[in-house]
């Protein structure tokens, strides 16, 4: 798990991301990785192994999300504004978050991943997205879900 944690913090990082989770590299596990502030080295990247949401704020808000997996497309969606979030860190001990802001809507968007749903799916403006996919040279195709 260490190795897998390292390596997807060293992907994380060369692409300038904030946060990537274990499907995007491949890897069929529960885990996400995440650094808001990848230039502050005294806060450390958050690992949640197992994450599960115990609670969502009822605020909601917009913000512009981008993903590694989708590179320079930027869309806006809405989650909510402050979660709470268990999960196993790194060394298999069981956390407890509550969070807020970028850090929410960062842990929200990777938790996604775990389940297959990106970005894109939950984008506000559907026009929009579409122009931002054609202006980097995807499609809409390119990123519908696959039947199950």
């Amino acid at each position: 798990m260490r190795s897998l944690v390292r390596e997807m913090l060293q992907t994380m990082y060369s692409a300038d991301g904030i946060g990537l989770a274990a499907p995007q590299v491949a890897v069929n596990k529960q885990v996400i990785v995440v650094d808001v502030e990848p230039d502050q080295t005294a806060t450390p990247p958050l690992v949640l192994i197992n994450p599960k949401i115990i609670r969502t704020s009822k605020e909601l808000c917009t913000g512009e999300e981008g993903c590694l997996s989708i590179p320079g497309v930027y869309l806006d969606v809405i989650r909510p504004a402050a979660i709470e979030v268990s999960f196993k860190d790194e060394n298999g001990r069981p956390q407890k978050r509550q969070v807020s802001d970028l850090l929410a809507r960062c842990i929200l968007h990777e938790m996604d991943h775990l389940t297959g749903v990106m970005f894109v799916d939950r984008a506000t403006n559907k026009i929009a997205m579409n122009q931002a996919l054609q202006k980097e040279g995807f499609s809409v195709k390119d990123v519908q879900a696959v039947a199950r």
